[in-house]
C-alpha cells in the first residue's frame, strides 16, 4: 500500500514540476513579446529612435535597441549639469537624429 502512495506521490511531483516549467515558459515568451511590442510602439521607425546614455564616463548614442552604439563622443559626463547626468543614467530617448545632434551640440565644448 505504501509503495502505491509513493508511486502516486512521485507522479504528482513530476506533473507539478512539468506544470511550473510550462507556465514559466509561457510567461517568459509573453514578457519578451510585450517588450518587443513596447519598443516598436515607442519607435515606429527604428532609424529615427535613439538613446543617449553614459558609457565609461562619456556620452554615447545608441540605436533604439539600446545596445548597438550609433556614435561615441568625447563629451564627459562629469561636465554635464547634474540633472542631465541623472537623465543619462537611465537613458534619454530622442525621436530623431536632429534631436541627437542638438543635444550633442548643446553640451560639447
Amino acid at each position: 500500500m505504501r509503495k502505491k502512495y509513493g508511486i502516486v506521490l512521485g507522479i504528482l511531483t513530476v506533473l507539478v514540476i512539468f506544470l511550473f516549467v510550462f507556465v514559466y515558459r509561457i510567461s517568459y515568451k509573453k514578457a519578451l513579446l510585450d517588450m518587443e511590442t513596447r519598443l516598436l510602439e515607442e519607435c515606429q521607425d527604428l532609424e529615427d529612435c535613439y538613446y543617449i546614455k553614459g558609457m565609461d564616463g562619456f556620452v554615447t548614442v545608441y540605436f533604439a535597441d539600446e545596445e548597438t552604439v550609433y556614435e561615441y563622443t568625447t563629451i564627459s559626463i562629469d561636465e554635464l549639469p547634474e540633472e542631465v547626468q541623472k537623465e543619462l543614467k537611465s537613458g534619454k530617448k530622442v525621436d530623431s537624429l536632429g534631436q541627437v545632434y542638438g543635444f550633442l551640440e548643446n553640451y560639447s565644448s
